[in-house]
Parts: structure tokens; sequence; C-alpha cells
């Protein structure tokens, strides 16, 4: 009964700082009616939430006809995370407060970098903001890192790819110990590119299941892609990591369009229809493969909404590939990203803050899928 009380006021708890983030200002009568909680326990919680510093109080409001209410507002300097997104060839280090507002931002070049270069990268620009901002290390209270790559839960670690000089760096056990009551943690870019686009998508209730689909600009890597349903990461079941092999699209088919001087989509499309057969066929090419992988993702799930990331985010792209799939009777909404490179940042921002303000929530249950059989 002790261990279930304690868990009970710690779900209050959470539930009235919820509740107080998500009012500009509210007193705690108005907690108690929005949270079904007595007022005697709302009282006791939120005196221990400004004792803590969680929140603070905020001005007097008006009187129904008793005494004027104390009102409060959620404290968003109470503490901040970072996030980290690795590239290639640079490292974006982001400073936020806890309604993901950014702060602080700082471009690190990591090329040619091995794993001790980028855990004192890392390490040095998130230390650097913080003291150009008189914020203490001990108000960060979580790191995120998106990077190209997957986590694989037989070595359990992040297993980052495409950086050859990264590919056998545990990066987690290294900043773990500069950051020791910090948590981090690694995520895919292309599942926090995909998390970021559902964050952003207009009319969630009608867009609840997303499929991003991304190539690259620098044409260098295989295709991948992402699904979100109602905020969670579908996964597929092989690697955790969508990337479609190569059996489905060869690499140099992908350079080859860069060796003909197609770097730009727009310029691969305006050939196209200048009737130039080189172009012509390379973008056929690329129709086909879009096609066949959204034919592939629609026979295991049913997306509202297919977004182009990348390369081929381009609406004249899109009007082709959707054009094509009418003519095999195939209904899909497609759009291309307005977030564009934002989509990683907004994502990693979608999962700290609900890594943060969920903690006890039950998380819905979504099976791995294998897109691969």
């Amino acid at each position: 009964m002790a261990f279930n009380s304690k868990v009970s006021k710690e779900l209050n708890k959470e539930l009235i700082l919820s509740c107080i983030r998500n009012e500009e200002f509210i007193s705690k009568i108005e907690i108690s009616k929005i949270t079904g909680i007595s007022l005697p326990s709302v009282s006791k919680i939120v005196d221990e939430l400004v004792e803590e510093g969680k929140i603070i109080q905020s001005g007097i409001g008006d009187s129904s006809g008793g005494r004027k209410p104390v009102l409060y507002k959620f404290n968003k300097n109470f503490g901040y995370f970072s996030t980290v997104i690795i590239n290639k060839t640079d490292m974006s280090v982001y400073l936020m407060n806890l309604y993901g507002d950014i702060i602080a931002k700082d471009k690190i070049s990591v090329n040619g970098a091995d794993g001790n270069d980028l855990v004192f990268s890392i390490v040095s620009g998130i230390t650097r903001i913080l003291s150009s901002y008189n914020i203490f290390v001990d108000k960060l209270l979580n790191i995120c890192i998106a990077a190209p790559g997957y986590f694989d839960y037989i070595e359990n670690r992040f297993l980052i790819k495409g950086i050859q000089s990264l590919k056998d760096v545990d990066l987690h056990e290294k900043l773990s110990k500069k950051f020791p009551n910090v948590k981090i943690k690694f995520a895919s870019d292309i599942h926090m590119m995909a998390l970021g686009e559902w964050s952003k998508v207009k009319n969630k209730a009608e867009k609840k299941r997303i499929v991003v689909i991304n190539i690259d600009r620098d044409l260098r890597e295989n295709a991948c892609f992402a699904i979100v349903d109602n905020g969670n990461i579908v996964k597929p079941g092989r690697g955790y990591l969508g990337r479609i092999e190569e059996s489905m699209i060869s690499l140099v088919d992908i350079n080859i369009l860069r060796k003909n001087g197609y770097e730009e989509i727009g310029k691969l499309i305006n050939d196209f229809k200048s009737n130039k057969t080189r172009a012509i066929n390379l973008l056929m090419n690329l129709v086909d493969f879009l096609t066949k992988i959204i034919k592939h993702i629609q026979h295991y799930i049913d997306p509202d909404c297919i977004i182009f990331h990348g390369y081929i985010g381009h609406q004249g792209l899109i009007d082709i590939v959707k054009a094509k799939l009418q003519g095999d009777n195939l209904l899909c909404d497609i759009q291309k990203s307005l977030l564009n490179e934002e989509a990683t940042l907004y994502g990693c921002i979608e999962e700290t803050l609900s890594t943060l303000f969920n903690q006890y929530e039950m998380p819905i249950k979504i099976h791995n899928v294998d897109f691969y059989k």
C-alpha cells in the first residue's frame, strides 16, 4: 500500500505539472477541476513543485466571490536539454529550454573526426553554450543525439552508419563519463526526421500515420524511410532502421544522377519536360523506384500521408509519382517536406519533451514490421 500510495502521488504530481505546463496561468482550484484531484492534494503538490523550482507564482487571479487566487505557471528555465545532429561533415549543437525554445546553436566541423574527436566536440560545444548563457551543467537534463544509423539490441549500443571513422565507437559510453548525471539518448536521424514532420503536420487527427521517404541530397547513401503512427515510431523488423536495401535500388542508380549533372532534381525535371532522352530515362527510373517503394509500404500499412524528403522533396516529382500511382489505381496523399533540414531537430525536441513529461504514460504498443519478406 505504501508503494502504491507513493506511485499514485508521483502520477498526480506529473499530471499536475503537465496541467500547469499546458496553461499560461492557472490557480489551484482550476488545477483541481481539470485533473479531478482533490484540492488539498493539489495544494500540497503545487507547494512542493514551487519549492523544487519547477513552477513559479505568477500574480493574482480574479475573484469569484472569495479571496483572489494565486496563479502559477510552468518554469521553462527550470532545466534545459541539448540536441546534437551529426552529419558526415559537420555537427549542429542546440540548447533548448523546457518549452522546446531554441536558446543557442553551434555548428562544428567533424570532417575526418574519430570517436575521441567527436566526443570532445560534443562536450566542448555543449559546455561552451551553457557557459555563455551562465547556465550550470546540473541544469542540463537530457542530451538527444541524432545520427545516421540504428540501435543494435544485440550489441546494446547505437551504431553509426555512413561515417567510417565512427562505425566501431561506443559514443554513449564515452559521453556518459563526461555527463554522468544527464540522460543521453541516441536516435536514428531518419526516425527523428519523421517524428519532426509528424509533430508539425497540420490536422494531426486526420494525419495520424505518416511515412517519410528520404534520399540524401548528396546522393551518396541508400534511400531511407520511416513511419510514425500517432507519435510512435514503427520500427521495421530488420535492423530497426527503414533502410531500403540495395536489391531494390542500386547505389549506382542514385550516383548516376550526379554524374549526369542532376544534383538538383529541378534541373532533371526541366530536362525531362524538354524531352531530353538522358533525363527521361533517369527520371522514369527514379519514379519507378519511388512507386515501387510506396506500393511496398502500402502492402503492410495504410499511411494517411507520405512525405518526400531531401533530394526528392520537389513538387514536380511528387506530381509525376502521383500520376503514375493513379495509373495503377492507387490513391495516395504525397507531400513535400515543409521543414526540410529542421525536421530532425523538431523530432529530437518532440522525443525529449515526451520523455521528460510523459514518463508515466503507458506507451502504445506497435508490433515491429519486417518489410523485406
